[in-house]
């Protein structure tokens, strides 16, 4: 009977740690399809947006950020060199067309560098990864930031285009430079995206408990 009980405790201490992924959908209701970030029919972009903390609502690990798809302006793949993408939490509730001045006095986490490319094949209202973080975990207080920048790409299609929200949003900034300072601002629009966030349940001192007690 001990072994039982013990076996059960540990059940029980087990599923408390387990992780738990939430997805949330962020950015509004769709609007259009825009090319931005992933406009190729430029040489460079820097691209900020930001997704408000009421429709994420679970602190924890960013695990991916998906963008939904619209539709191609000729045909993929395209590969963006030189990509850099930024995490941030930032209290300012709309963007501003200064990209320093969005951190909030933050410091971005950069959660991908590298060669970026987005594929042929995508099908309208698919969700596609920007990115899969290992080191960044959202506190659920702030706004939460993305920065987008690369410079050259190989042209498949002329444009990549996501779905965006036109208004109630925080906003989106661009500029055709990776190294701009300050962009042209769209008051008011979002980027659709779903959020993935993994959250681990703290262990109850008492459940540790119960399982040092069984092996006295």
């Amino acid at each position: 009977m001990k072994k039982l009980a013990l076996a059960a405790v540990l059940l029980v201490v087990v599923a408390s740690t387990v992780a738990f992924a939430g997805e949330h959908i962020v950015g509004g209701t769709k609007y259009t399809g825009n090319t931005l970030p992933w406009w190729s029919s430029y040489t460079a972009i820097r691209f900020q947006c930001m997704w408000y903390k009421s429709e994420i609502n679970e602190s924890g690990d960013v695990t991916k950020i998906e963008f939904q798809w619209s539709s191609y302006a000729g045909t993929g793949p395209t590969t963006f060199n030189s990509v850099d993408m930024l995490l941030c939490h930032s209290a300012l509730t709309a963007l501003t067309s200064n990209y320093t001045t969005n951190y909030n006095g933050k410091t971005p986490v950069n959660v991908f560098t590298g060669n970026y490319t987005i594929p042929a094949g995508l099908t309208q209202n698919q969700w596609f990864a920007q990115c899969s973080p290992t080191n960044f975990t959202y506190n659920n207080t702030d706004n939460l930031l993305m920065e987008i920048s690369w410079s050259g790409h190989t042209t498949g299609a002329s444009g990549n285009y996501f779905w965006r929200a036109q208004t109630g949003q925080p906003g989106r900034v661009y500029a055709l430079s990776k190294t701009a300072t300050t962009g042209t601002l769209y008051a008011n629009q979002g980027e659709i995206a779903r959020i993935t966030i993994k959250t681990i349940p703290g262990v109850a001192p008492t459940s540790l408990g119960r399982v040092k007690g069984l092996f006295r």
